[in-house]
């Protein structure tokens, strides 16, 4: 396999899929599609990352078979070589919201399972400076260090949109404290990016777990509850893959797990809120349709109010969708 004509050669394709940090294209080879998988270009850090993926996939390879195989990976150019999974994405066998096909459930709980597995030693090693196990507090504030970061960021435009919708210069404050009583739990690996598009149902009928850029070393509770927070389950998938959790993590990493998630739902909230009044500030100022910005508006006045439970003592106020289409117009025009 010639890596590199690979890659040059999917640089000249126009039909790749796009995720938030990275493209994929598929190009045919001898003995069948493989996907070239190179960053996308100008997006800002919105998460948090410890290894380079090439690195997990490496490690994992032998432990995680819910992950696709890494066949090839490049520092120069940088970009990988995964094998291709034929099948469907679950966002479109059943969009949010939409029951799942219970074979998927099962999958779920086996794929904590296997991550739960995972030692340390197996994993690429870790910055110095990175919470030591069961440190949990210390995990959460870096999470709550990265949304007072990206709350921070942004031009002239962004920080007026902030101001004029309600997010507050400091929207962790509340569960400052939350983060500084919580439990002690074993720390495990983390995909930290579970949901509908990062999940293929293969036409055997198993599920693979797609991009690990977002892999982490951590609280395993936070894993469940970014799953659960992204995935819009019914009610009853909810409790499943919760009870399928618990289930497979071991006693070491479920000491006050609970109240756990209820935090990490609520860090979640939050998160989403600041990161998605930039993103989706934008992607109404670039539409000029006037039902698609309407949408997108409720959608977002919908974070807005999710998050602002967590950051306001009292009743908070949450715009209205025509107020948040006007100030984008002021503020991202």
């Amino acid at each position: 396999m010639d890596a590199v004509a690979l890659y040059e050669e999917a640089l000249t394709r126009g039909t790749a899929l796009s995720g938030y940090y990275n493209q994929n294209v598929r190009v045919e080879t001898e003995t069948g599609p493989v996907i070239v998988r190179s960053r996308a270009g100008g997006s800002d850090a919105m998460d948090l990352t410890l290894w380079r993926e090439a690195e997990v996939l490496e490690a994992i390879g032998t432990r995680v078979p819910s992950a696709p195989r890494l066949l090839y990976a490049g520092t120069d150019p940088d970009f990988q070589i995964h094998e291709f999974i034929a099948g469907r994405r679950l966002d479109a066998i059943a969009p949010d919201g939409r029951p799942l096909p219970g074979v998927v459930l099962q999958a779920v709980e086996g794929f904590f399972g296997e991550l739960l597995d995972v030692p340390l030693s197996a994993l690429p090693s870790l910055p110095p400076d990175w919470p030591s196990d069961r440190d949990t507090s210390g995990f959460a504030g870096r999470l709550l260090t990265l949304v007072r970061e990206i709350r921070g960021r942004g031009d002239e435009g962004i920080q007026g949109l902030y101001e004029a919708l309600g997010v507050p210069e400091d929207p962790c404050g509340q569960l400052d404290g939350r983060a500084r009583e919580m439990a002690e739990r074993s720390f495990r690996l983390l995909h930290a990016d579970i949901h509908r598009k990062n999940m293929i149902l293969t036409d055997e009928g198993r599920v693979v777990f797609l991009d690990w850029e977002l892999a982490l070393w951590g609280d395993p509770v936070y894993d469940l509850a970014d799953h659960l927070h992204k995935m819009s389950y019914t009610p009853d998938e909810r409790r499943v893959v919760t009870d399928g959790w618990s289930r497979s993590a071991p006693d070491e990493c479920r000491t006050g797990w609970r109240a756990a998630l209820d935090y990490y739902t609520a860090y979640e909230a939050v998160k989403s809120a600041v990161v998605d009044t930039a993103r989706w500030g934008r992607r109404i100022a670039e539409t000029q349709e006037c039902e698609e910005r309407r949408a997108l508006s409720r959608e977002l006045a919908d974070k807005l109010a999710a998050g602002s439970r967590h950051w306001s003592a009292g009743a908070p106020r949450v715009p209205e969708p025509r107020e948040i289409e006007k100030s984008v117009d002021r503020w991202l025009h």
